[in-house]
C-alpha cells in the first residue's frame, strides 16, 4: 500500500471537520483575494490618489474614466481572462444603490466594507486552523494507538530483531512529525494553493503584461525550494535513525544501570551516548542549515525581482500607461501571494520529514506478524489430557536450536527441562504459550495443534514465572491483579499469602497500595518474584511454566520463593526450567536437553544411575 492510501486510511475517519475546514478554506481564500482587491479603490475612491476613479466605482456604471478613456490599462491587456475588477465594481455599484452611498461618504463605507471583509478572512482562517488541528491529533491518536497494538502484538522473534528504543522513537518521534505535518502543514498545503490561484488569477486580471513578466521569473524561486525539500527529506531519515539510537542506548542503560555500576562503565556508557548525540547533532545541523538557508534564498530572488518589477512599473507610470492607484494595488496583490508561496515553501520541508516518518510508521504496521490466528480458529474449554511437540523444529534466523523434538506432558505432572545453556530448553516453552511458531511439527494442547486456537484461550490456559521478573510502576494490588481491577481485594490477598507475599506487602509504607517503581526496583529479588507467583496463583491457570524462576535468589529468598512454587504447582501441568539441578530433583520427570535434542529421560535417580549428560551436570556443579 502508497503511503498517501495508507494515511487516507486515517484521514477519511475525520471527513465532517474536513469538509467544514474546506469550506473555511474557500470562504479565506476568496476572502484574501478580496482584500487584495479593494486596495486600489479604497487608493482611488477614499485617499483620491488618481485623477481618474478607480474603474466601475466612482466613475459611473459604464467602467470609463475621465475624458471617456478605459479606467486603467488593465482591463484593455486582460483579453478574455475574467476581471475581477469589473466582477467588484459591479458588486460595488449593487451596494451602493442598496445603502445609499454616494461620493461624499464613501470614505466612510469603503473602509469599513475592507475592514469586515479583514474580519471574515480572520475567521475563516482561525475556523480552518482549529478544524485541522482536530483532524491532526485525531489521525495521530489513531494512528499511535495502531502502531503501539501492531507493536504489543507482535512475535517474540520481531523483538529480538527491533531494539525496544527503536520501537520508542517510532511510536513518539515519527507520530509527533506525522502530526505536525497534518495539524499544521497540511492546512496550507491545501489553503495556500487556493489563496494563490486566486490571488493569480486577480493579478491578471488588474495589469497582464506586468503580471507575466513577474511569472516568468517564478522558475527561479520553483526551483530552490524543490531541492531544499529534497535534501530536508533525505536529512530528516537520517536524522531520525540517530534519534533511534540515541533511544536504545538510552534504554539498555537505563535498564542495566546496576550493570554500568557494578563494572564502573559510567564513562564508558556516557562515551557511546556522546558520540551517538554527536551523530545527531551533525545531522541535525545539515537540517538546521537547509531550513534556514531556504527562507533567505527564497526571499533575496524576491527582492531582486522585486527590484526589476519597480524599474519596469516606473518606466510605465512615467509614460502614462500605469496609474498610482492600479500599480499599488497590483504591489498588495503580488506581496499577498509571497505569504502563500512562503509558507508552501515551509510544508515542503516539514512535509518530507513527515513522508520519512510516515514511511518508517507504515513499515512497523505493515510488517507482518508470524504469530496469527488461523482462520476458524476455536477457543478451547478446559485442559484435560496433554502437552505434545510432535516433530517440532526451529530456527533463529539461520540458527538451528530445535531438531524434531518429540515430548509428552501428562495432565498434572511435574516435567523439568535441564541442559546447558543454548539447548533449546526456554524455546521449548515458548511455543507452548505461542510466542514463537515452529518451523516443522507441531505443539499439541489435548491433540489440538495451538495454531487451531484462538491467542486469548490458548494463552488463558498458561501461567508463567519467568527469572527476569516482569513488574510495571504500579501498586502492588494492581500488579498481582494485572489488568482485573474487578477482582474482590480478598482474592489478591488470598494469592499473596499463597506465595508468601502477604507479610512483607504488609509491612510496606500504604500496604497493597504501595508504588512499586519501574520493574519493582524498591522490592528485593525474592520480594519481587513472590509478586509474580502471586500473579501467576491468582491466574490459576492449568498449565505453569517456571523458567529459572529461582535462578537470581539467595538462598533465604529462594527457600521461601521455593515454598510459594510448590503452592503454585499443587494440582497443575508444570514445565520447569532450571539450571540448579537442586530444584529439579522433585520433578515427575526430568528431560535433558543437548543441542536442540531430547538426550535423557528419567528421574533424579534413574539418570544419575545412566551416566550420562545429566550426571556430568550434576557432578559439576555439586563436586565442590
Amino acid at each position: 500500500m502508497s503511503l498517501p492510501r495508507f494515511l487516507g486510511r486515517y484521514l477519511r475517519r475525520y471527513w465532517a471537520p474536513a469538509a467544514l475546514a474546506l469550506g473555511a478554506i474557500l470562504v479565506y481564500a476568496l476572502s484574501t483575494a478580496a482584500v487584495a482587491a479593494l486596495v486600489e479603490p479604497i487608493f482611488s475612491e477614499v485617499l483620491r490618489t488618481d485623477e481618474r476613479p478607480f474603474p466601475g466605482l466612482g466613475g459611473g456604471s459604464d467602467g470609463e474614466g475621465a475624458g471617456g478613456e478605459p479606467a486603467g490599462g488593465a482591463a484593455s491587456e486582460a483579453g478574455p481572462l475574467p476581471d475581477f475588477g469589473d466582477w467588484f465594481g459591479r458588486g460595488w455599484e449593487w451596494l451602493k444603490d442598496r445603502l445609499g452611498i454616494t461620493p461624499d461618504n464613501v470614505f466612510v463605507f469603503l473602509p469599513l466594507i475592507f475592514a469586515l471583509v479583514f474580519l471574515i478572512r480572520n475567521l475563516a482562517n482561525f475556523s480552518s486552523g482549529f478544524l485541522f488541528q482536530r483532524i491532526g491529533l485525531g489521525v495521530v491518536t489513531d494512528l499511535r494507538n495502531d502502531l503501539y497494538s501492531r507493536i504489543l502484538r507482535q512475535s517474540s522473534r520481531f523483538h529480538s530483531q527491533h531494539p525496544s528504543g527503536e520501537l520508542m522513537a517510532r511510536v513518539i518521534n515519527d507520530v509527533a512529525l506525522i502530526q505536525n505535518a497534518v495539524s499544521n502543514r497540511l492546512l496550507d498545503l491545501l489553503q495556500q494553493p487556493i489563496t494563490l490561484l486566486f490571488l493569480l488569477v486577480l493579478l491578471l486580471s488588474t495589469h497582464l503584461q506586468l503580471a507575466l513578466t513577474c511569472l516568468v521569473a517564478a522558475p527561479l524561486l520553483l526551483y530552490p525550494i524543490a531541492r531544499f525539500g529534497r535534501g530536508m527529506r533525505r536529512t530528516s531519515h537520517r536524522s531520525q535513525e540517530r534519534m533511534a539510537d540515541i533511544s536504545t542506548l538510552m534504554a539498555e542503560a537505563v535498564r542495566g544501570h546496576r550493570v554500568v555500576k557494578a563494572f564502573g562503565m559510567e564513562g564508558f556508557e556516557e562515551g557511546r551516548f556522546r558520540r551517538a548525540t554527536h551523530r545527531h547533532l551533525r545531522v541535525n545541523l545539515r537540517a538546521q542549515l537547509i531550513a534556514n538557508l531556504a527562507g533567505p534564498v527564497v526571499e533575496s530572488l524576491s527582492v531582486v525581482g522585486g527590484a526589476a518589477l519597480l524599474i519596469h512599473a516606473g518606466s510605465r507610470i512615467h509614460r502614462g500607461e500605469l496609474s498610482g492607484g492600479e500599480l499599488m494595488g497590483f504591489l498588495v496583490t503580488l506581496i499577498m501571494m509571497y505569504d502563500p508561496i512562503r509558507k508552501l515553501n515551509k510544508v515542503n520541508l516539514v512535509l518530507q520529514e513527515a513522508l520519512a516518518a510516515g514511511q518508517r510508521v507504515k513499515r512497523v504496521i505493515e510488517m507482518p506478524n508470524e504469530v496469527r490466528e488461523r482462520p476458524g480458529a476455536w477457543a478451547p474449554g478446559r485442559f484435560e489430557r496433554a502437552v505434545t511437540y510432535d516433530g517440532v523444529s526451529f530456527a533463529y534466523d539461520d540458527r538451528t536450536v530445535l531438531h524434531g523434538v518429540d515430548l509428552t506432558i501428562r495432565r498434572g505432572e511435574i516435567v523439568a527441562l535441564v541442559g546447558p545453556s543454548g539447548a533449546g530448553k526456554t524455546t521449548m516453552v515458548n511455543l507452548i504459550a505461542r510466542f514463537f511458531d515452529p518451523d516443522e511439527g507441531r505443539v499439541a494442547i489435548d491433540g489440538a495443534d495451538v495454531r487451531d486456537l484462538t491467542l486469548e484461550g490458548l494463552r488463558s490456559l498458561i501461567g508463567i514465572v519467568t527469572q527476569e521478573t516482569v513488574l510495571f510502576n504500579d501498586t502492588v494490588r494492581n500488579n498481582i491483579a494485572y489488568g482485573r481491577s474487578d477482582l474482590p481485594f480478598e482474592r489478591v490477598r488470598e494469592a499473596a499469602a499463597a506465595a508468601y507475599a502477604d507479610e512483607f506487602i504488609a509491612g510496606l509504607p500504604q500496604g497493597y497500595d504501595t508504588l512499586i517503581g519501574e520493574g519493582g526496583l524498591r522490592l528485593s529479588g525474592g520480594q519481587r518474584q513472590r509478586l509474580a507467583i502471586a500473579r501467576a496463583l491468582l491466574k490459576n491457570a492449568p498449565i505453569l511454566i517456571l523458567d529459572e524462576a529461582t535462578s537470581q535468589l539467595d538462598s533465604e529468598s529462594e527457600a521461601l520463593v521455593q515454598k510459594a512454587l510448590y503452592n503454585l504447582m499443587h494440582g497443575r501441568t508444570t514445565l520447569v526450567i532450571a539450571h540448579r539441578l537442586s530444584t529439579v530433583q522433585r520433578a515427575d520427570r526430568i528431560v535433558v536437553m543437548e543441542a536442540g535434542r531430547i538426550v535423557e529421560t528419567g528421574s533424579h535417580a534413574e539418570l544419575l544411575a545412566l551416566g550420562g549428560t545429566y550426571k556430568r551436570l550434576y557432578e559439576i556443579q555439586f563436586r565442590s
